[in-house]
């Protein structure tokens, strides 16, 4: 027992030494990131958020704290560093993308995350990538809202949720979207490019609920020719306003 223990307290003891070389050694001085994931961002922006710098020993860097420090970055949703010896580190990153614009005061752009997003375009960001709906009729917010902050409002989660979803069932029909509103009774109104059309729906069955607006619009539009709204909130009917009746 006696020696097992002796056995042991050399092994920790050398790799104590070898970790303590390692991280000494000027033949493990950083010299590059490999970075992967980038569409947004290049590799300059994820040098300058790491904090790291050319001839760092790369045993010496605190890889958890790297990340941290990259996934501050309002961009970078997920950030993994791995060592890649002699004098590299990999990066692979994880960037948000808009999912659409939200009105809170100003308006800004907002991942699926709920995490706000500069109103500017990004350098990699082309304008299918700005071409998103407006989501309005939230409720006053904090005045101190911040690029990269969580927005913690449970009526936006369930917006962008839908929206997700959404985009994901009928992408096509999507992009005919401007304008988003939350309604009671967990519901969601949309504002469509064109003629404005409005179409009431609630945030439940997705997919289902796309797939029988589709097979109505062509009716409404050929027995109302200038309709004002359709509404799908309630099961088993399909209420339909006409702008020359005043909408409602």
């Amino acid at each position: 027992m006696i020696v097992a223990l002796v056995l042991a307290m050399g092994s920790a003891l050398a790799a104590y030494q070898v970790v303590n070389f390692l991280g000494q050694g000027d033949l493990f001085g950083l010299r590059a990131l490999e970075v992967g994931g980038l569409r947004l961002l290049d590799g300059d922006d994820v040098l300058a958020a790491s904090g790291l710098e050319v001839g760092t020993n790369i045993f010496a860097v605190d890889l958890e704290e790297v990340e941290q420090r990259l996934e501050n970055v309002c961009w970078i949703e997920r950030a993994m560093v791995m060592r890649k010896p002699p004098d590299r580190l990999a990066v692979e990153i994880v960037e948000r993308q808009r999912l659409a614009w939200v009105e809170l005061g100003a308006t800004y752009g907002i991942a699926r995350d709920g995490v706000l997003l500069p109103k500017d375009q990004a350098p990699g960001e082309s304008f299918a990538d700005l071409n998103l709906p407006v989501i309005s009729g939230l409720a006053a917010v904090s005045d101190t809202l911040q690029f990269g902050a969580t927005v913690s409002d449970s009526t936006l989660v369930g917006l962008l949720g839908w929206w997700e979803e959404a985009t994901a069932a009928d992408a096509e029909f999507c992009l005919n979207v401007s304008r988003i509103e939350p309604l009671p009774g967990a519901c969601v109104r949309l504002q469509m490019v064109g003629d404005g059309l409005e179409i009431r729906l609630p945030l439940d069955r997705v997919e289902r609920n796309l797939r029988t607006l589709r097979r109505l619009m062509p009716r409404v539009y050929r027995d109302y020719p200038d309709p004002a709204y359709i509404d799908l909130r309630y099961t088993g009917q399909v209420v339909v306003g006409s702008k020359e009746a005043g909408g409602e």
